[in-house]
């Protein structure tokens, strides 16, 4: 026996048995004509449980106005079904299944829960208890939940049909009032609220007349008791409303179900309906053209960064990406911007306020100029380097230069086995040789030969590979100047870090220190006391110890 036919015989049976239900009611609109419907569901729902004494009323779910099409949306039938998952019930009493849910994948999921949790659901409309584990009733509700889909997508269709005549009407709607405005349900028509409008006209004054700006306009209207931010009063003064136009059409949207939300696009401005209202102009237009040139003056324009820049901070590919450090607390800085025109980059750290290092940030150009000393003075030290590698080079110079005798025998050796095969193709020459010691003599005049091929090579190698002791200068002038190239530059880029630093750490005392990739740990000293601002890097000046 299912679950569903458990709950009929209960049901109709009089039962003692309680059966532990709860209620969900919904609607996907707040207009008039649906505004009691909540209630009326959940009054035939409490109705049919006064008829059966052992049904249980556990809780009640309800969300006006939310559409059926999604499941994230709606608060109380997630909480129903986090009721379900964690102290289980056995009956949900609803209208009908479109209640529930108007998408065949959320329908599904439902499906799926009330199954793994051993309860069903009882439809008013028909009285019936749903039988999910039964075949025939799951072709039945795969039918009634594409239908339900079906209806959705219709009902988008309609509202874009609605909003076409809409705007070949030039009609207004309750969404295109705004403050100074009245809605008018009855007759849907809009009207000047006169006590608002007056705000209206006032911020448009002193904006104009008397050098207001939006942050001290919002400031003047809050003492006197009216509420209002300041970002509202900026979006006032730019409205076009407040001369009678209003623009319709300027957002569509794109239809989400399942477990995809709803978009709101912005269609571009050649798309929009204008519907010119004179009796609905608040502002003169006069001043309101005077707002619109003072606002437009008053817009600071920053240059923006060029693409390459833009990249490499998305990209993670800025000069000092993952390799600065606090030494206290192990979290790396990152890169960012110290100013809005996005000029001065700097490197911060994040969540830093449980650690006792100061040290919150530093400037990408005090970074590169204490690199740019560090390996300096790194390639300033190497002097003994080319001491060492001189005398390896001339080491290798001299080695070339006493290989004559092991030459010398090399060619002895090959003089001997070309007389071997001399001997050997007399011996061919021989009439009274068997075929058998004809090809032994072969054999061995091939190996031979190829001998004496590995000889010559090798020889030949030997040969060419003699250096003189002019190729030590060279060298030694090579790398001196490649050494006076590196001592000289004068530009830090993302190549140069990467292949010479492995860390920068900041210790809260100020200084820097750089680890080198050869493990050479380089300490830049404060020079000053006196820092930039209290929690970043100020001037650096380097340590004349150099440790590893």
């Amino acid at each position: 026996m299912t679950l569903a036919q458990e709950i009929r015989e209960k049901l109709n049976n009089g039962s003692t048995d309680n059966i532990r239900a709860v209620i969900y009611a919904r609607v996907s609109t707040d207009n008039e004509g649906q505004k009691e419907s909540c209630s009326n569901q959940v009054y035939l729902a409490k109705k049919y449980i006064e008829e059966h004494p052992n049904i249980q009323l556990i809780e009640t779910y309800v969300d006006d106005g939310i559409s059926g099409k999604n499941d994230f949306t709606r608060p109380q039938y997630n909480e129903m079904l986090q009721k379900l998952s964690d102290d289980g019930f056995d009956l949900i009493l609803t209208k009908a299944l479109s209640r529930l849910n108007r998408d065949e994948l959320n329908s599904l999921v439902l499906n799926r829960m009330l199954l793994d949790h051993n309860a069903t659901v009882l439809t008013l409309e028909d009285r019936q208890v749903h039988d999910f584990e039964d075949m025939n009733s799951g072709l039945f509700h795969s039918i009634k939940y594409a239908m339900d889909a079906q209806f959705v997508k219709q009902q988008s269709i309609n509202g874009k049909k609605t909003q076409e005549l809409r705007c070949e009407r030039k009609e207004l709607s309750a969404k295109d009032c705004s403050f100074g405005y009245d809605w008018h349900r009855e007759d849907k028509t809009i009207t000047i609220n006169q006590e608002q409008a007056a705000i209206v006209r006032r911020i448009f004054e002193d904006f104009v007349y008397r050098n207001g700006t939006p942050a001290s306009i919002q400031r003047a209207l809050n003492n006197e008791g009216i509420s209002i931010c300041s970002r509202s009063v900026s979006n006032i003064i730019k409205d076009e409303r407040y001369i009678g136009k209003f623009y319709i059409n300027k957002r569509t949207t794109k239809l989400g179900t399942g477990r995809t939300k709803s978009k709101r696009i912005q269609l571009p401005k050649e798309n929009w309906v204008l519907c010119e209202r004179p009796d609905l102009q608040i502002v003169d237009t006069d001043l309101f053209e005077l707002a619109q040139r003072i606002h437009h003056s008053r817009i600071t324009i920053y240059e923006k960064p060029d693409k390459k820049t833009v990249q490499a901070h998305f990209q993670g590919m800025h000069l000092y990406a993952s390799k600065i450090f606090c030494p206290v607390c192990g979290k790396p800085y990152h890169f960012g911007y110290a100013d809005r025109k996005k000029t001065k980059p700097v490197y911060r750290i994040k969540n830093h306020q449980d650690c006792p290092n100061p040290i919150r940030s530093i400037y990408e150009d005090d970074l590169q100029e204490v690199t740019r000393i560090a390996l300096k003075h790194v390639i300033e030290q190497q002097s003994h380097v080319l001491s060492s590698l001189e005398t390896v080079l001339i080491e290798c110079v001299e080695a070339t230069q006493n290989n004559g005798e092991e030459i010398s025998n090399l060619k002895k050796q090959k003089a001997s086995k070309e007389k071997k095969i001399n001997s050997l193709i007399d011996a061919l020459m021989d009439d009274g040789l068997t075929d058998a010691a004809k090809e032994k003599v072969k054999s061995k005049l091939n190996t031979i030969t190829e001998e004496i091929n590995n000889l010559t090579t090798i020889i030949e190698d030997k040969e060419s590979n003699k250096l003189s002791f002019s190729y030590v200068d060279d060298k030694i002038a090579e790398i001196k100047k490649a050494i006076a190239e590196l001592k000289n530059f004068t530009t830090i880029d993302r190549d140069r870090i990467q292949n010479y630093i492995d860390r920068i750490d900041l210790p809260p005392n100020g200084d820097i220190d750089i680890t080198l990739k050869s493990g050479q740990i380089i300490t830049l000293k404060q020079q000053t006391e006196d820092f930039s601002d209290g929690n970043s890097v100020g001037k650096m000046g380097i340590q004349d110890v150099l440790y590893s």
